[in-house]
């Protein structure tokens, strides 16, 4: 967990969180004009934190946000992290993001890097690994993984600035390089993509937005559907399609309270490398069956599949806000439920009815666009408990 200092050194001076920690989200309509801003939030520190599904984290992060009247939600954003964990991870990461950068046209692109002595995988289905016993650094649940990659993306409103609909298009590559364990479920089931190698990604989609605030919503909601083609023209290994359906809204319940909802759909086709189940698409990407963008107190992609489906549901409360340097600071807290589950064919999926839960509770942070989250949950079907620190609502 970051320290309490840490975190009270980043409000103090007033600085934001780095660009890629925020729900990569398209940008609001609001139905007044936006008080018009200028000037810049910046951060520089190191990465001194803990989380269940990656361990301790060490490295060292820097970002910025350039605010200029006009702009919404700011200018530009820029962010750089270099950082390493405890139970072999790195992911490293160079992310730009200008939301009127090529005249109305919002422009995001990213360098990464990352690396996994350790990463999870525990078969295909909704039932997978009944033996499990929640020691995730077993060799048998895991594998070691390469994988540089970029993407960029162009979103656009051609109907206006202040129209809630939105279309973008974009292309990812990755080159992915897969080592099992010997006595490991990926050596023994050795599925479509164990060769590893490269995944070139066309995507495209349309949103329909009409929250209030981008970083921090308070009403209104955001609907979309996502593509995306991967195969020889677009230099990927493997021949696949996905379609992503999502669905996100907020309900103000008086002065203080939020109800937020989110609901995500993702089905692949064709011929899918395995570390590709867990993927969603869309603008706001997650991982599961499991973790902090899915289904929090589960493990790290727990269960994976090519069709996932999941559900959360936050109640947030605004406990209290104060000004710091110009601008708000709103401290609050929120308690949760999550539900997902996963389909794979050619392999026993449990019931209808066999969802995987989780709940807990957390604390939050924010100012302007940065926000700070800190969750506890909890598996009711393993009783083991986790916890989360990041940076940006989970939707």
């Amino acid at each position: 967990m970051l320290t309490t200092a840490l975190l009270l050194t980043t409000l103090a001076t007033a600085t934001a969180a780095p660009p890629d920690a925020l729900p990569t989200t398209a940008a609001s309509a609001p139905a007044e004009p936006p008080k018009k801003e200028k000037g810049i939030d910046a951060i520089a520190i190191p990465l001194v934190s803990y989380n269940s599904d990656q361990g301790f984290t060490y490295g060292g992060v820097a970002g910025a946000y350039l605010y200029s009247p006009g702009y919404i939600p700011y200018r530009h954003a820029i962010s750089l992290q270099a950082m390493f964990t405890s139970r072999g991870q790195q992911s490293h990461y160079l992310r730009y993001d200008g939301p009127r950068l090529i005249g109305p046209m919002r422009l995001e692109f990213r360098l990464e890097y990352r690396r996994e002595l350790r990463s999870p995988f525990y078969g295909a289905g909704n039932v997978s690994a009944q033996d499990f016993n929640g020691d995730e650094n077993q060799e048998r649940f895991n594998y070691t993984k390469n994988s540089p990659g970029a993407w960029f993306r162009l979103r656009g409103r051609p109907w206006g600035e202040t129209h809630p609909f939105q279309s973008y298009v974009g292309y990812s590559w990755r080159y992915t390089e897969v080592d099992p364990f010997d006595a490991s479920v990926l050596e023994q089931l050795k599925p479509v993509g164990i060769q590893g190698g490269a995944t070139g990604q066309l995507t495209a989609g349309v949103l329909w937005d009409t929250r209030d605030n981008e970083a921090d919503p308070v009403r209104g909601g955001v609907e979309e559907v996502g593509l995306r083609v991967s195969g020889s023209a677009t230099g990927s290994r493997y021949q696949y399609a996905g379609v992503t359906l999502s669905e996100r809204r907020y309900w103000q319940l008086g002065p203080r309270f939020i109800l937020a909802q989110r609901l995500t759909l993702d089905m692949l086709f064709g011929q899918v490398p395995f570390f590709e189940w867990v993927n969603t698409g869309g603008v706001s990407t997650s991982e599961g069956i499991g973790g902090m963008s899915s289904v929090r107190g589960i493990e790290r992609n727990r269960f994976a599949g090519n069709i996932k489906a999941f559900t959360n549901t936050e109640l947030r409360y605004r406990a209290f806000d104060f000004n710091l340097f110009g601008a708000p600071v709103i401290a609050g807290a929120v308690a949760f439920v999550d539900l997902g589950r996963v389909w794979h064919p050619g392999v026993e999926n449990g019931a209808w009815w066999k969802w995987h839960p989780g709940v807990g509770a957390g604390l939050r942070l924010a100012r302007r666009a940065a926000v700070v989250r800190f969750d506890w949950a909890m598996s009711p079907e393993s009783g083991r408990h986790r916890i989360y620190l990041n940076f940006g609502h989970m939707f």
